[in-house]
């Protein structure tokens, strides 16, 4: 695999000296700081960086529209060589969509939700062509095949809440390149979608950007893609461009402090060696054919969202269970502490059958099994302070006296590297990181043997994910947990599971430990979801070899 050469040509789009700025009653804020780069024909610009870089702020910026209450300051974006601020009404309308084209997150949200998708894609074209509907359409149905939706005659007929999450990003890319523009941003076009899903996504869009020519800016926070699909990288931090390098280069030697922390946060790290202390006794948790069946959305419909899966778990044993959303992983979650009733099967924990206990009887059991939500934001009531949060808990299931509860509380989010002030704030005050602390410091509270992290590391910028899982390890060797891991996020299982087990539809496909099914999958499924993972090859790239995984076809 090769990259494009990085011909010396006019630039086709440029930025000079951009700043913006948001308006508020104190003033104006800086958003964006003394910006200046190129973007060059044919290539795939990475712009990284954590929430609240700017990223997203710029491509609005790109297009000249920006939202209420931001506003260009100073510095220029040119198109082709001609400044965007001098562009007529009609000529910026004709720019957007027609010379650049924007993708953004959750493609469902941007689609008419009442509209079949189909008639979408021939508004946004024929706003930019003259044809005929007719004409229109049938060049919509090829775009819809050609971005790879089957039976494209159909789902063009379909409306938004028929199409899966990837299908409805296929027909957002379908949008943004019916129009043939010159540039397409992609703003975190595939942030919530499955690896696998992602990388179809990822690959289809880079395929077809080099087959016609097109440039694109993939706008992220995962390192991975910066290094798999882009030939130049901008690391931004704070509304600045910290790093700006070909992409080779920067994975083998960035050049500032941040860019470095940035990279070495994003590599797995192997678990330190389980702790086997308890490995030749009887599991903590042993799951045996555990099935749970749902009511489907047709009369009579049965769905099997967890088919007769076994699997153990030793004491200061963590074990990840992977697979794409709808597989199953935290249906099995909440079975285990008995948030849903599993239909059949056995559920031991600690020699006892749990789905015999009656509910009085359990309530004594879960200070033992705790469970950590993958919304924490979600899980958390917006009206309680943190330390109402935390020990709530307590309060339901052990008697103790409010002074000892603070004293608990202050303790647990000291363990989780909260300051102890924390405990009088209220969720919407937190970062997304944080939330994810009080989520497991809820979680430990009642000092449990077991706890289930339900996808602990999803959606979270690149040092705070890595924080998250140093937190989680650190823990794991303090407090001796046994563990569950649920997540699809295959990096993260590397840096914290001992074993891993791989579901699909219901299924357990494949388990062994991390080393003997990452290095060596027997099943076909599990080598689908590894091939899908876009690890840093910062080793590959330090020796040449080419990070982008398509060829260059034009």
């Amino acid at each position: 695999m090769t990259t494009p050469a990085l011909h010396k040509e006019p630039a086709l789009l440029k930025i000079e000296g951009l700043n913006v700025a948001g308006l508020s009653d104190a003033g104006e804020r800086p958003i964006l700081r003394d910006l200046d780069f190129e973007l060059r024909r044919n290539e795939i610009l990475g712009i990284v960086g954590e929430t609240g870089a700017g990223k997203s702020i710029l491509a609005r910026a790109m297009i000249d529209l920006l939202p209420p209450g931001v506003r260009r300051t100073s510095g220029e974006v040119f198109l082709r060589g001609r400044p965007i601020s001098q562009l007529t009404d009609r000529e910026r309308r004709a720019m957007r969509g027609g010379d650049i084209a924007l993708i953004g997150t959750n493609a469902k949200a941007l689609l008419d939700p009442v509209e079949m998708v189909g008639k979408q894609v021939v508004r946004v074209l024929r706003s930019h062509r003259r044809m005929s509907r007719g004409e229109a359409w049938q060049r919509a149905v090829e775009l819809l095949a050609s971005v790879g939706i089957v039976d494209p005659e159909q789902r063009a007929r379909a409306y938004p809440h028929e199409l899966s999450g990837g299908m409805a990003q296929r027909v957002v890319i379908a949008m943004a390149l019916i129009t043939e523009p010159k540039i397409v941003l992609a703003d975190d076009a595939t942030l919530g979608l499955d690896a696998t899903v992602s990388v179809q996504v990822l690959d289809m869009l880079v395929d077809r950007a080099r087959t016609l020519g097109v440039s694109v800016v993939l706008i992220t926070h995962d390192l991975g893609i910066i290094a798999h699909y882009c030939d130049r990288v901008a690391i931004m931090r704070q509304g600045r461009i910290e790093e700006m390098d070909k992409t080779a280069a920067f994975l083998a030697g960035p050049q500032t402090s941040y860019s470095r922390e940035l990279l070495e946060a994003a590599k797995a790290r192997p678990v330190p060696a389980l702790r086997r202390t308890g490995s030749q006794d009887a599991p903590l948790l042993a799951v045996r054919n555990l099935t749970k069946l749902f009511a489907g959305s047709r009369p009579g419909e049965i769905v099997r969202a967890v088919d007769d899966v076994s699997f153990d778990i030793a004491r200061g044993q963590t074990l990840a269970l992977v697979g794409e959303s709808g597989s199953g992983k935290t249906t099995i979650g909440q079975c285990l502490v008995r948030l849903i009733e599993s239909t059949s099967g056995q559920i031991l924990f600690d020699g006892e059958d749990v789905t015999k206990v009656p509910e009085g009887s359990f309530r004594k059991l879960r200070r033992r099994v705790q469970m950590v939500f993958q919304e924490p934001y979600v899980a958390l009531n917006p009206r309680w302070r943190v330390r109402h949060l935390v020990d709530e808990p307590l309060r339901m299931l052990e008697r103790m006296p409010s002074a000892e509860r603070l004293k608990r509380v202050h303790r647990v989010l000291e363990l989780v590297n909260l300051p102890s002030r924390y405990a009088e704030l209220f969720p919407h005050e937190l970062t997304a990181g944080e939330q994810k602390r009080v989520g497991m410091a809820r979680a430990l509270v009642t000092e449990p043997d077991f706890v289930i992290f339900d996808e602990p590391t999803t959606a979270l910028d690149i040092r705070v994910r890595a924080q998250i899982i140093d937190l989680v390890r650190d823990l794991q060797s303090r407090m001796g947990l046994s563990a569950l891991f649920i997540t699809h996020d295959l990096n993260s299982v590397r840096s914290l599971a001992h074993d891993v087990a791989v579901m699909n539809r219901g299924r357990i496909v494949e388990t062994g430990s991390i080393d003997d099914v990452f290095r060596q999958p027997q099943d076909p499924y599990t080598r689908k979801l590894l091939s899908a993972e876009l690890a840093v090859e910062h080793e590959a790239a330090a020796h040449g070899v080419a990070v982008s995984r398509v060829e260059v076809t034009g």
